[in-house]
């Protein structure tokens, strides 16, 4: 018999283990985000987990989300590309997604959203405008090289005619991460997240989260956020100036990334999430020729409509409008009040 119970402190080693061990676990289900987007975000955790005699079968890492409207929604998970149910089983899987289903319901939330590799359970509605590409590492990064047309090869090579140099560390590069980050946000018209929320990123993930900047001379023109998980490298987040983009500089940062990645023996390098056919698909799919879909589940509670609180959907351009004109300074203070309504 499977029991589905809400962890607590005592659950961490044994929330820890299942992830280590389960090949379904994504860097989303490791247990540190519980109290990085709790400290830096403001969502309430609500973890479950599935226990056959006592053993772990199964995880659903939750966190509720309320805006200033007073609307709620469910999140596995927000901010991160990542989530959902990891079960060993379909039944594991059924009954965690029955307990998140009542718990939407007793919280009033408007829909629960799952952020999912592929769908665990087939009832719930789902959407797949969303792709991430995974690069397959090579020990010898000179044979992954081999492998780039020309026109790929071509580009990381601008970046190398302007001398373009990288440096990774910790959270001693925060603020020059942050400063070219929040400015990307800005011109995007996207509000950023606060620089403390990174900072917690970097603090609990100290041994498998890296700053990496790309530099012109002294002068940081491009940075990212890169995370290690397992057999991967993960960067969700990296911006550079525009006015550098003549530099190549993007090209310089990933292309060092998956230098460094086959240095240190991993097996894949995820370049994250994109929508469909947007200008960071463009950019990803000259790195890896197919896309993997992503399946984001959804149990619809108190609308009818699939959510779409991104960047593309039509109702957001007045206020990206707004936004882009906002000095830089304005938008670090007002962009985490408002972003943390925007999982």
């Amino acid at each position: 018999m499977i029991e589905i119970v809400e962890y607590n402190d005592k659950h961490e080693a044994a929330w820890t283990e299942y992830v280590e061990r389960s090949p379904d676990a994504t860097v989303a289900h490791s247990i540190g985000w519980r109290q990085v987007m709790r400290d830096g975000l403001g969502h309430r955790p609500i973890y479950l987990m599935a226990l056959r005699n006592g053993r772990v079968t199964g995880i659903l890492p939750l966190f509720r989300v309320q805006t200033w409207w007073r609307s709620r929604y469910l999140i596995s998970l927000p901010w991160i590309d990542y989530g959902g149910v990891c079960a060993d089983d379909p039944e594991s899987a059924e009954l965690l997604v029955s307990k998140a289903r009542l718990l939407s319901d007793d919280y009033e939330v408007k829909f629960m959203e799952l952020r999912s590799t592929e769908g665990k359970v087939v009832e719930l509605a789902a959407r797949t405008d969303k792709v991430t590409f995974l690069l397959k590492l090579q020990p010898d990064s000179e044979v992954l090289w081999k492998s780039f047309n020309a026109k790929l090869r071509n580009l990381i090579r601008k970046s190398r005619k302007f001398e373009l140099t990288t440096q990774f560390g910790g959270v001693e590069l925060l603020r020059e991460f942050y400063k070219v980050f929040s400015h990307n946000m800005r011109d995007l018209g996207t509000p950023v997240w606060g620089i403390g929320f990174f900072e917690r990123i970097l603090r609990t993930f100290q041994d498998r989260a890296r700053i990496v900047l790309v530099k012109k001379q002294d002068q940081s023109i491009a940075s990212g956020l890169v995370l290690y998980f397992k057999d991967r490298v993960y960067i969700p987040s990296a911006s550079a100036y525009r006015g550098s983009l003549r530099y190549a500089p993007n090209y310089c940062l990933y292309w060092s990334c998956i230098e460094n990645g086959c240095r240190e023996g991993y097996q894949y390098f995820d370049f994250g999430r994109s929508s469909w056919h947007s200008n960071t698909f463009k950019f990803k799919k000259q790195w890896v020729a197919e896309p993997t879909p992503l399946t984001w589940q959804y149990y619809l509670c108190r609308t009818k409509e699939m959510p779409a609180i991104n960047p593309d959907n039509p109702k957001y351009r007045l206020m990206i409008g707004f936004w882009r004109r906002l000095p830089v300074a304005i938008a670090n203070i007002l962009g985490p009040r408002v972003i943390r309504n925007f999982p």
